[in-house]
């Protein structure tokens, strides 16, 4: 009922496409080597030269024409799976450098201004809290706010750079 598949289940999901996309790209070298050799054939088959300089130019040709059909094929295999790859290197620095540096700094900012305001709250709870440490607790926990204010101008900013850098590639 609406179940989600595991890691696991994705992984081997991934691996059977990848050995099915294996299996047509040799399926794909098979039959251009077969045309190839067909053509090849109908070609030393329409010349009226020597018997021999054609059967060892049909032996050396088709050998020619299935290294470079292998190699075509295992070019679009590297082709097809880095293209699978998540290389967008520019971006992923800039995001390491610059924008999750400033989320920690805001994730740190919130938790001790959410640790300041509890302060506030507990010491207006009690009986004996003053209202001068009360007082400094809302101080600290509206410095706090501001300097998050600013990180997060900062963050936006930095944020819609990430993202025209990546609309660029």
């Amino acid at each position: 009922m609406g179940e989600k598949k595991s890691n696991s289940d994705n992984e081997e999901d991934q691996d059977k496409r990848s050995i099915q996309d294996r299996i047509n790209y040799q399926q794909i070298q098979q039959q251009i080597i077969h045309d190839m050799n067909k053509r090849i054939g109908s070609i030393i088959s329409g010349n009226s030269t020597d018997q021999s300089l054609a059967s060892s130019a049909d032996t050396s040709n088709s050998s020619c024409i299935k290294l470079l059909a292998d190699k075509v094929v295992d070019i679009n295999i590297l082709k097809f799976e880095l293209d699978k790859l998540p290389l967008d290197f520019k971006a992923r620095a800039y995001f390491e450098n610059d924008v999750k540096p400033l989320l920690d700094t805001l994730y740190t900012l919130s938790l001790a201004s959410l640790d300041f305001s509890a302060t506030a709250v507990s010491l207006t709870n009690t009986s004996f809290g003053r209202s001068s440490k009360i007082k400094n607790a809302l101080e600290l926990t509206d410095s706090v706010d501001e300097i998050s204010s600013d990180v997060i101008k900062v963050l936006r900013c930095k944020v819609d750079n990430m993202l025209k850098l990546s609309k660029c590639d």
